[in-house]
């Protein structure tokens, strides 16, 4: 079939595919990636506090159609994590045979030189750029790869906005990745083969953090690409005719950012994309991506997991986020008081937070844990409870504190007026 009425075809299947979305009963969409991408981005500040750095993520559940995104639509430049999508568009082209000799290279060891070469198979990055328009990622653009250094490819709209950085978003990354999950690109053969190409582990730590603290059978089975450009490294820039390029330390404008689809064992798929770019601190961006993918799996497969590790930024390791909350009803009944509310620590996700309530200043009937019942829940684990300790009549000052998860300072989620009868 030829790409163009390739193209077209999936372009009407996405449209059928957004439509039926649409319509999924309300239990399919409840909102719960959405709030954990919230959460994840409300801790967004504890990997990197760098005005400029951006933090996103981008989720799509393929059981139930449900999309979140967390500045999923801003601009970033990709490095090797787009070098599936040339990959892609290379066997859209001329087919799997013709881009086998260089898959691998591409793929596992990300190499660059492999990378111009689906480039050129692909027929250009205006052809590529063409083609991913087909596909809905309308935000994404290829200006440049000079890879071998004497190999000059740029676009017919070089330099673009941020002097031929190559541009792309996480909600992008996702409407690729999705297409490949549904079998909306290439024929069934190829894309068979290209999701095997993709599959499991690759070459060095920055290639897998997208998949890090996910367990290693998931890990296995993931189809994904990975980008970064590591802060405090030195690159050498394109020679010139007036000689070598220019050795340069990136101190800004690194990338640590990955994409693909991921599968819980007996249970749903789901496609991800992470990055964190444009920061200052490299052990905060990396540990963003391996963190807030680790979140996700573990709110998607409902199955508490400890995502922080003792190397992420101090904040996170120690759980030192503050929690939230509400203290919404207080009221007597039979001279015992009860407490209705919620209260979450960022830090905790599937455990319970604990909340202490107190009666005119003073400690009152133990501990009342909010616990999220199931992943619905994470946003606003609720509490209620008729605690066992009798009130005198007369009017009470009830208020509640929610305890921080990793020890810092509890947190007032408020007070109400409870009057006992006499």
């Amino acid at each position: 079939m030829p790409s163009s009425f390739r193209r077209l075809a999936w372009a009407v299947a996405l449209a059928v595919t957004t439509s039926l979305v649409v319509t999924l009963p309300a239990a399919a969409g409840d909102g719960t990636i959405q709030q954990t991408l919230d959460r994840l981005g409300a801790l967004a500040p504890s990997f990197d506090a760098y005005p400029e750095a951006v933090l996103a993520i981008t989720v799509t559940r393929l059981d139930t159609g449900e999309t979140a995104s967390w500045r999923g639509d801003e601009l970033f430049g990709p490095a090797s994590a787009v070098k599936a999508v040339w990959i892609l568009s290379a066997i859209d082209q001329l087919g799997v045979a013709a881009v086998a000799p260089i898959e691998h290279d591409a793929i596992y060891y990300s190499d660059d030189i492999a990378a111009g070469t689906a480039i050129d198979l692909a027929g250009g990055l205006d052809a590529i750029n063409s083609f991913i328009r087909g596909l809905g990622m309308n935000d994404t653009d290829f200006y440049e790869w000079n890879y071998p250094r004497e190999h000059v490819r740029r676009s017919s709209t070089y330099p673009g906005p941020m002097r031929g950085r190559n541009l792309t978003t996480t909600d992008d990354l996702v409407t690729f990745w999705r297409l490949v999950a549904d079998g909306l690109v290439l024929d069934s053969p190829e894309r068979a083969t290209f999701i095997e190409w993709t599959t499991g582990l690759k070459a060095g730590g920055d290639a897998n953090r997208i998949v890090s603290r996910l367990p290693a059978e998931v890990a296995a089975s993931a189809a994904y690409k990975s980008g970064w450009l590591p802060l405090g490294r030195e690159w050498q820039l394109p020679d010139t005719p007036d000689g070598p390029g220019e050795i340069i330390i990136l101190e800004g404008r690194g990338v640590s950012t990955g994409a693909g689809i991921i599968t819980v064992p007996d249970g749903p798929s789901y496609v991800i994309a992470v990055a964190a770019f444009d920061g200052r601190s490299w052990g905060g961006m990396t540990s963003w991506t391996e963190y807030a993918s680790c979140v996700v799996y573990s709110v998607i497969a409902e199955t508490p997991r400890t995502c922080a590790r003792p190397g992420d930024p101090q904040a996170i390791a120690l759980h030192a986020a503050a929690p939230a909350g509400a203290l919404t009803g207080a009221w007597s009944r039979y001279g015992f008081l009860v407490v209705d509310g919620w209260a979450a620590d960022p830090d905790a996700w599937w455990s319970s937070t604990l909340v202490r309530v107190t009666v005119d200043g003073v400690s009152f009937g133990g501990i009342v844990p909010a616990t999220p019942g199931n992943a619905a829940h994470l946003a606003r684990p609720s509490f209620r409870r008729m605690l066992l300790a009798e009130m005198t009549p007369g009017t009470h000052q009830v208020c509640a504190t929610a305890r921080n998860d990793g020890g810092g300072a509890p947190v007032p989620i408020g007070c109400r007026m409870v009057t006992v009868p006499g």
